[in-house]
């Protein structure tokens, strides 16, 4: 590593992969040294950098458009920014959006303004190994370039898929790139970070691979009933390709993160600073698709069971 310099490690991944999972787990060790770390959300609202937030302060929000497009010239701000920090910050983890192409994030940090201040240390790539080749068309695509660009792959959701199917999918990604199967992204920490990376002239993913996604945010003003929130995820078009945010459950009194990827949900108890917090979920599917109207008003009938 360049003593002389922060270390950035960028994050990528499809959307559901587990790349908040991960980003906690970094976060919560204080042997990565003194970080910052960027997070980068496909809507209005945040949801990413809300939940690392409760583990550590030094979170940088970037919202509501592709990093590797439309917010690319803040991400630039944002890093010529933190490299003013050297020596009291050593690292800087880059959370890409689910829609992103890392390859641009990686050219980014070759500009001169960052050069004498930054350098890469690591690309890794989260897969989804029980929805990896479900993908099809423009999203496949995108998911290949995500792990094309990566010096480590993590094949997370290992338990979800056969010992067979991991080593297809290792084959898949092919033998130059090391990969890892995880649970949860659980990992030892000497293989997260420090990695040399080694940037290879890939070609990214055209910028336009961000119209393929729309995204919205419904904000709730009652509790959910548990049950029926439940069974309405898990009868969710496939269109609707993530849906996370902060609900209010019957019965409860402390709120709860809601990641839903798939047929599966994952409900985490908030801080209690969220307590007082309207219930706000993000939805990214499909453009298109035309599910907005009637996503909201089932979530809007369902508040008043």
């Amino acid at each position: 590593m360049n003593s002389a310099s922060i270390a950035v490690t960028v994050v990528s991944g499809f959307l559901g992969a587990g790349k908040t999972t991960l980003l906690n787990r970094i976060a919560q060790q204080p042997q990565h040294g003194r970080m910052a770390v960027i997070v980068n959300d496909f809507g209005e609202l945040n949801i990413d950098a809300a939940i690392i937030a409760e583990v550590t302060d030094a979170v940088f929000s970037l919202q509501n458009g592709c990093i590797c497009c439309t917010v690319q010239e803040d991400l630039l701000a944002q890093l010529v920014s933190l490299s003013q920090l050297h020596p009291r910050l050593d690292r800087i983890v880059i959370e890409c959006s689910g829609v992103s192409d890392p390859q641009r994030i990686v050219q980014t940090l070759g500009y001169p303004q960052l050069k004498a201040h930054l350098h890469l240390d690591t690309v890794i790539t989260l897969v989804d190994a029980s929805g990896y080749r479900a993908l099809e068309g423009e999203f496949a695509r995108l998911s290949r370039a995500q792990v094309a660009c990566a010096d480590l792959v993590l094949l997370n959701k290992a338990d979800l898929v056969s010992a067979a199917e991991l080593q297809s999918l290792r084959t898949d990604i092919g033998a130059r790139t090391r990969v890892i199967s995880t649970v949860q992204a659980q990992i030892p920490d000497a293989l997260l970070l420090g990695e040399r990376s080694s940037r290879n002239g890939l070609t990214p993913v055209p910028a336009s691979h961000h119209e393929l996604f729309e995204s919205w945010t419904w904000q709730g003003t009652q509790a959910l009933p548990a049950k029926p929130l439940r069974d309405w995820l898990g009868q969710l078009p496939k269109d609707v390709f993530r849906l996370k945010g902060l609900v209010h459950l019957q019965g409860n009194d402390q709120p709860f993160w809601l990641q839903h990827v798939g047929h599966r949900s994952q409900f985490t108890l908030a801080g209690g600073e969220h307590a007082q917090d309207c219930a706000q979920l993000v939805f990214i599917a499909r453009r298109g698709s035309g599910l907005r109207e009637t996503m909201e008003r089932q979530l809007q009938e369902m508040q008043n069971l």
